[in-house]
């Protein structure tokens, strides 16, 4: 390990060339090698990591300790997107404005980037987002620091294509010659994409790790495998993955492996493990949801052992809502609602949650009015969209078996027609007598115009449990994350927590927050604003960051209209009652 000393105001902070998280290697198959100058690109510092020693566990990147040296990208009072200090973490402790609003994080340092982009494999392969939530001092906002669906750099580089160790040179790894190496093994350098709810009997997504052999034949000698599939927050929260791997195309029987809570860069992530004989070199994955995931491999070779990592990256187009809770599997229901609040001259001086007060209209999509699966060959919610395909309503993990394609849908009501769902059930396409799966709500409109303006919410519908559920919910904009706001078992926030049951007219209700639709030349994108409280309640938001509604304390019309005049909300806010 290689330090030198970077003066920091009047104390001294240290740059430390990390050994970092992954790592492969190749035999030798030459007598003789030559010790590799392993130089990195030009201005680039690689594993460069700035570690300061008085600040006790070094958790807070903008504390003034960890600002990168001249010309890379400084941290300030926000960060600047970057793992500085190399502890898995991007911009803890830094400033943040709203409450699960996201931006994009790499989990590299700074000091390994050029025009403040990371180089090589890192460029794609460490890129992900992470979400602003409530933990700063006095109850302010901090980045979560946790950059899902992100990868570390290599620790060495290897001697095949791609920069794994993202320093600006490939084929550079220390004390090595590349020139003494054979590539037997090449890893994935580029992301996988593909889209959520594939057909059942037909999964369209092989990972072949036998593709990354330089020898086909040497597949065959391969033992030892293990694949993990890591994804996103409600995937943390909810009693199993929503994803699931297979060992055959068919998407036959449960998904292959078990659930493991302690995945991930931080040692709390949920996710699927599965091993040798179940699987060997080809896996195919299956989603319901979203979002950013990583998939592992690893396996050994002639006694070596080899690990390989890539990107997936799941998108539905359009706008996605999804929320779960933690007490799904005990009986209590939650709802999720999409309201599209502009548009509707029929309701023009009352806007409604549920539509309760404007029943012909239907401008909220929620379970009542826009799941087919429980409303017969269609839903009712008419927002002017041309119906979409069957195929994006019968896929894997969905439920909705209508024979047409709502626009917008809610695709799957967690507790389904049974009223509960069972735990215990791995396969997000499975059921029990006693339930289907527990998995999360989720509303999807796959073409939204420019200028819409949504909002949204969740709903306390009904109480079995003993305790009061913590909900979260996730908003996408053709695919990537925008917002993930609510409870999160990684970071420790517990809030918001919903208290008093209602079915549609009395129940707790969180308001979300309202997202914003734009349309420019066939391309989407998505302005997202949290819904604040004016003061908190103490018990259900927590912190002013949150606003969670309830008939008693603030009236009846709090869980009725979108805001208390009843009109379009001006503002994410005018959705709040106090």
């Amino acid at each position: 390990m290689v330090s030198s000393s970077l003066i920091s105001g009047s104390s001294t902070a240290t740059i430390v060339h990390d050994a970092g998280f992954n790592d492969a290697t190749v035999p030798i198959d030459a007598p003789v090698c030559l010790a590799d100058a392993s130089s990195a690109g030009p201005g680039l510092l690689p594993h460069a990591c700035i570690i300061y020693p008085g600040s006790g566990d070094d958790g807070n990147e903008c504390d003034g300790h960890h600002d990168p040296p001249s010309p890379f990208p400084a941290n300030g009072a926000t960060g600047n997107g970057f793992d500085d200090n190399c502890n898995g973490l991007v911009d803890e402790g830094c400033e943040c404005d709203a409450v699960g609003t996201t931006k994009s994080c790499y989990l590299v340092p700074a000091t390994q980037t050029e025009n403040g982009v990371p180089v090589g494999w890192c460029a794609t392969n460490s890129k992900g987002t992470m979400n602003c939530a409530p933990g700063g001092v006095l109850g302010g906002l901090v980045w979560s620091g946790q950059c899902r669906g992100a990868q570390p750099p290599y620790a060495n580089d290897v001697c095949a294509p791609g920069d794994f160790n993202c320093d600006g040179t490939a084929e550079n790894p220390t004390g090595e010659s590349c020139a003494c190496k054979s590539s037997l093994i090449t890893c994935p350098t580029a992301p996988v994409t593909t889209a959520p709810y594939p057909t059942p009997s037909a999964l369209p997504l092989a990972v072949n790790a036998g593709a990354w052999f330089s020898n086909a034949a040497a597949v065959a000698d391969a033992t030892n495998w293990t694949w993990s599939l890591t994804g996103g927050d409600c995937d943390n929260i909810l009693p199993n993955p929503t994803f699931g791997l297979y060992a055959t195309s068919d998407g036959s029987g449960d998904p292959v492996g078990t659930t493991s809570t302690t995945l991930g860069a931080s040692g709390k992530e949920h996710g699927t493990v599965t091993t040798a004989p179940s699987v060997t070199s080809v896996v195919y994955p299956a989603f319901s949801l979203s979002g950013d995931y990583v998939l592992n491999a690893a396996w050994k070779l002639n006694g070596e052992a080899y690990a390989c990592s890539v990107q997936i990256q799941v998108r539905a187009p359009g706008l996605r809502a999804e929320g779960c809770w933690d007490t799904e599997g005990v009986g209590d229901d939650l709802d999720l609602h999409m309201a599209k609040v502009d548009g509707f001259t029929q309701c023009a001086t009352s806007h409604a949650w549920s539509n309760l007060d404007c029943s012909t209209a239907n401008e909220d999509c929620f379970y009542g009015d826009c799941y087919a699966s429980a409303l017969g060959s269609t839903d009712t919610t008419d927002w002017g969209f041309a119906a979409s395909a069957a195929s994006n309503c019968t896929g894997w993990g969905s439920q909705t078996t209508g024979t047409t394609c709502g626009n917008p849908r809610l695709d799957r009501d967690a507790n389904g027609l049974s009223g509960t769902c069972d735990p215990t059930v791995v396969n997000p396409n499975g059921s029990s007598a006693t339930g289907p799966f527990c998995g999360p709500e989720n509303i999807n409109l796959d073409a939204p115009l420019n200028g819409d303006q949504y909002a949204i919410g969740m709903r306390f519908y009904t109480q079995n449990g003993t305790t009061n559920p913590h909900a979260h919910v996730d908003v996408y904009c053709n695919g990537e994350r925008i917002l993930a706001a609510g409870y999160d078992p990684i970071t420790g926030n517990k809030f918001p927590q919903l208290a008093t049951a209602g079915a549609d007219s009395t129940g707790d209700m969180w308001k979300v927050g309202t997202v914003t639709t734009t349309v420019v030349g066939g391309v989407l994108t998505c302005a997202v604003m949290p819904t604040q409280s004016m003061v908190a309640d103490v018990a259900l938001d927590g912190t002013t960051a949150y606003c969670v509604d309830d008939a008693t304390a603030n009236g009846a019309t709090s869980q009725e209209y979108l805001t208390s005049g009843g009109g379009v909300p001006a503002s994410a806010n005018a959705l709040c009652y106090h």
